[in-house]
């Protein structure tokens, strides 16, 4: 296997500074949690949402998306019944996450009765967090598969690396789960404006990434098969996909073409939705 072939890092996959220990893990999750903010705020701020309301999203977003993702872990592997693992430092699957975090958010945004285009935010926000928040996993070696001379497989040559041989370079689930964010946000974001139905840009984050990670797991090794072939991950990205559509024909079946204005018959929107400066606009032209 040449060396020339591949992307290799040797990267310690924690900092020291004095007594404290830091891990590329934690930093670039920080990181891709700010920048998704940014891009969120943005936005919003084109939308003109409240930008107040964003700290109480923020903060579901990152619990929610913390205990989301190592609960499904948990019940993945096996190991949700054993306690000694619910405060691991590693071991998450995103798709956990992105399910609690939609549902947590959803059920704030209906409670509060604010427009549902803080749902379409949080998730282009997503798209980027995701791209930045992975990078650590790729120093770590984490989520690797099988062995291979693939142009971008990875070879960690730190001993601390997750990977099993330093001199071998790897599929890495890490790095595609980078690019995976980082490409759906670069197609969606300069369409952002052309999303006028409220929650189809959420539909169609959700959907980009379930079809990616379900590619994905067929190059990653973490996770056992489950049923008919297909691993834990690849039956939560279907469902995903599966919510992603229908999700989409609602929005479709709600909302008219004009940039959000509910269809004739449909039900009143709330007061937040009807603030919104989108809505006022369509209902002003039409």
């Amino acid at each position: 296997m040449s060396a020339l072939s591949v992307i290799e890092i040797g990267i310690d996959p924690t900092i020291e500074l004095g007594p404290v220990t830091l891990a590329w893990h934690g930093i670039t999750i920080a990181l891709g949690i700010v920048v998704g903010g940014v891009a969120t705020a943005r936005y919003a701020r084109e939308r003109g949402l409240d930008l107040e309301r964003l700290s109480t999203l923020g903060l579901l977003l990152v619990v929610c998306g913390i205990v989301g993702a190592k609960v499904l872990y948990l019940i993945e592997n096996g190991d949700i019944a054993d306690p000694r693992e619910w405060l691991g430092t590693r071991g998450f699957s995103l798709n956990g996450g992105v399910v609690l975090v939609a549902v947590a958010i959803g059920v704030y945004i209906r409670r509060e009765q604010l427009s549902l285009r803080y749902l379409d935010a949080v998730a282009v926000g997503f798209a980027l967090g995701l791209g930045v928040g992975r990078i650590g996993d790729v120093i770590n070696g984490e989520h690797y598969g099988p062995p291979s001379d693939f142009f971008l497989a990875v070879r960690n040559t730190h001993p601390q690396a997750d990977t099993p041989d330093p001199a071998v370079a790897f599929h890495s689930g890490g790095l595609y789960e980078v690019l995976l964010g980082t490409a759906i946000f670069a197609l969606l974001w300069p369409l952002r404006q052309r999303f006028y139905r409220p929650t189809v840009l959420l539909w169609a984050v959700i959907a980009l990434y379930a079809v990616g990670r379900f590619v994905e797991s067929f190059f990653r090794l973490d996770s056992a098969a489950l049923a008919l072939g297909l691993s834990g991950p690849q039956w939560t990205s279907v469902l995903l996909l599966l919510v992603a559509g229908l999700g989409a024909l609602w929005a479709r079946a709600r909302y008219s073409t004009r940039e959000g204005e509910p269809m004739e018959g449909a039900a009143p929107q709330s007061p937040a939705t009807a603030s919104d400066p989108w809505v006022q606009s369509a209902t002003k032209s039409s």
